[in-house]
């Protein structure tokens, strides 16, 4: 369902967006039969226009609808009260300590030396 919306959604921008080609390109594929059959000046006996009146027509309505769609833009809004704020740029010291205290590291051999006095294996004879 979400993928059908989605396709929706860019077929209707697409078309926006590409309506004034659409309308050209139609024109130039269906010149002939426009310039017969729709165009205002068909009667003549020389003519001149070719169906270009009708391609006129059709843009300047493409472009009247285009006007008559709201534009979505968000009014810009002006605070009621408003006070100044006065910073104040400053640069941080940052303080390293030169001289750190660790706690004395005793030495694996005086460990092992004590576990090997307690947990003794037994003697073979």
């Amino acid at each position: 369902m979400k993928k059908r919306i989605i396709w929706l959604l860019l077929a209707t921008f697409l078309y926006q967006t590409f309506s004034s080609f659409l309308i050209v390109s139609s024109f130039y594929i269906n010149r002939e039969y426009i310039s017969e059959n729709i165009c205002i000046n068909r009667f003549d006996t020389i003519t001149i226009c070719r169906g270009i009146c009708y391609l006129e027509s059709e843009l300047s309505d493409a472009s009247e609808r285009e006007k008559e769609i709201p534009s979505v833009k968000t009014p810009e809004l002006q605070p009621l009260f408003c006070e100044p704020a006065d910073y104040e740029a400053y640069a941080a010291t940052i303080y390293f300590p030169v001289h750190k205290m660790y706690p004395e590291h005793r030495s694996a051999p005086a460990l092992s030396a004590l576990l090997f006095s307690v947990f003794q294996p037994p003697e073979i004879c």
